[in-house]
């Protein structure tokens, strides 16, 4: 019997100089590779936290990138990303999803180490009346999309054609769910930590027994 309803994390390698590179000087490269570790733990635990259904982890990177996040997670199931640009991506993990007779799901992005586990499960709760749920960043993206299997193969447009890492992507996936009439409603907004500005509302709002509040704690003993 497939699960109702479905939880991924995107994610990428922890590549030293190819993660997190915008927090660098703050961190070395080999440091923000770890914070990127740590966000990425802190938001699989708002997932499971989000008390959803199954959390999986949808990697960007080839085999051997792979079969190590699956080493770090073990209890998930681990897939590679498939496809060229964010859109293609995301139209493959919601089809390969549907495709298990999934009947709902939403991908979080792994940027969002101190996202609420409520606004996860909104974003699946909303689709009894929408379409399409989108979590928007403040960077004009999004931090989470939720796609019902009723709507799906339609939605696929709306990852198609997009200007990713612009501030116009939210208006124009908006665009073309109004092109195509889908339903797209909004759940509240959330936060990257992609720069060393913000780092100072990550400290405000960490857990305290985080990942990232551990290596936060791990950092400044080293440079004491």
């Amino acid at each position: 019997m497939p699960d109702a309803e479905l939880i991924i994390v995107f994610t990428k390698a922890a590549l030293p100089g190819a993660v997190k590179a915008r927090l660098v000087p703050t961190f070395t490269p080999d440091e923000a590779a770890e914070f990127h570790l740590a966000a990425l733990a802190d938001t699989v635990d708002a997932a499971l936290r989000a008390d959803r259904g199954p959390v999986e982890l949808h990697v960007d990177g080839d085999d051997d990138d792979v079969a190590e996040v699956r080493a770090l997670y073990p209890g998930h199931t681990v897939r590679p990303q498939v496809g060229g640009d964010l859109g293609e991506r995301l139209v493959h993990a919601f089809e390969s999803t549907f495709a298990r007779a999934v009947e709902r799901a939403v991908v979080i992005g792994s940027d969002h180490p101190t996202l609420p586990p409520v606004h996860i499960a909104e974003a699946l709760t909303r689709l009894d009346q929408a379409d399409v749920t989108l979590g928007p960043s403040r960077d004009g993206g999004y931090y989470a999309v939720a796609v019902r299997r009723a709507s799906w193969p339609e939605a696929r447009v709306i990852f198609r054609g997009i200007p990713w890492s612009t501030a116009a992507v939210r208006e124009t996936i908006m665009e073309r769910a109004r092109q195509v009439e889908l339903d797209v409603v909004l759940i509240p907004e959330w936060y990257d930590v992609d720069a060393p500005e913000d780092l100072e509302r990550l400290r405000r709002d960490l857990l305290p027994d985080s990942a990232c509040a551990r290596f936060l704690d791990e950092i400044q003993r080293r440079r004491t």
